[in-house]
Formats: C-alpha cells, structure tokens, sequence
C-alpha cells in the first residue's frame, strides 16, 4: 500500500505543470493549515536577473514583466516600484549607470505591454548593499506593488540610508531625484 502511494504521489508531481511566474493573486486554500487565509490580493515582487555587465532583459524576464503588466491592468490603483542593483564589480560610477540601465529596461518593457509611466518609480541602489565578493544575485531589478504615492516612495527610499537615484513621471514629464550617487539620470 505505501508503495501505491507513493507511486500516486510521484505520478501526480510529475503530471502537474508548474506555474510560470510569480503568483500575484492568492487561492482561497483548502487545508486548515495554510500560511495565509488566500482571500486578498497578492502585490507582485519579483527579482528580474541579469547577466554579468549587461542590461539586456533574459527571455526570463519578459515572461515576469509580461506577468506584472497584467496584473498592473487588473489593480488600477498600485504603483510600482523598480529598484536597480549591481553587483560590486567595477567602478561605483559604471556600477551606479548599469544599475539605473537595468531600471530602465524593465521599466520600457512594462510601457510597451500598456503600464502607463505614471504608475512606475525607479528607485537606483547600484552597487550600495551588493555583497563585499561580487554574487549574481545583486545583478537585478526587484519589482514590487504597493499603494502609496509616488512622493511617498520617494520619500521612503532616499531615508534607506544608502545613495540613491529616483526617477518617476508626472503629468507627462520625466523628475529625479539624486541623494549621493555618481551618475545623473536621464
């Protein structure tokens, strides 16, 4: 019997695709157990990764921006945030102006699948908190939702303590915002 069992198990594991993506929206769940009670929506958050000394999106990444575009459609009243990190390779100046390329190119890509820029902050961090031995994983732009105003956002992120670069779009025109950094966005 617990040999059929676990042949069901591995059977049913391996007959189910996995979800492509992140889960934006929760499930009511079933099991008296779960984490959470699977009745509100989930705001997106989300690390887009890119190669070494390059802003290129991965095939990867437009599955994930094509996944917030339309959640963003869904939930007309979230902004999102798109912070831009390196890795702690090169000069701070080359670290801070491929973070803020990074930024950009999720950021275009969200425009042209229907994300007004109104609704979007790039937040730049470049090399500021990357780990001391260069990691892929500071090579990225982490993606999330939230409601608060893009003044607020701004406001948040120069008090993290660390430089900073904010650029956001109001009534038609591109601001910014520079708290230490070696690099003026455009």
């Amino acid at each position: 019997m617990l040999k059929t069992l676990l042949a069901t198990l591995l059977l049913a594991a391996t007959t189910v695709p996995a979800a492509a993506g992140p889960d934006f929206i929760s499930v009511t769940p079933t099991a008296k157990l779960a984490a959470s009670h699977g009745v509100r929506p989930i705001l997106p958050s989300d690390d887009v990764v890119f190669l070494n000394a390059s802003a290129a999106l991965l095939d990867s990444a437009q599955t994930q921006i094509a996944t917030v575009a339309h959640w963003m459609k869904n939930n007309p009243d979230e902004n999102l945030v798109l912070e831009g990190h390196s890795n702690s390779l090169g000069s701070p100046a080359y670290n801070d102006e491929l973070a803020l390329r990074r930024a950009q190119a999720v950021r275009s890509e969200l425009m042209a699948r229907g994300t007004s820029p109104e609704r979007i902050v790039v937040v730049v961090f470049g090399e500021a908190g990357a780990y001391a031995v260069p990691s892929s994983t500071d090579r990225r732009v982490v993606i999330y939702a939230t409601a608060a105003s893009t003044s607020s956002i701004v406001k948040a992120s120069s008090q993290r303590g660390q430089p900073v670069v904010a650029t956001w779009t109001r009534k038609g025109a591109q601001l910014t915002e520079t708290h230490g950094l070696s690099v003026a966005a455009r």
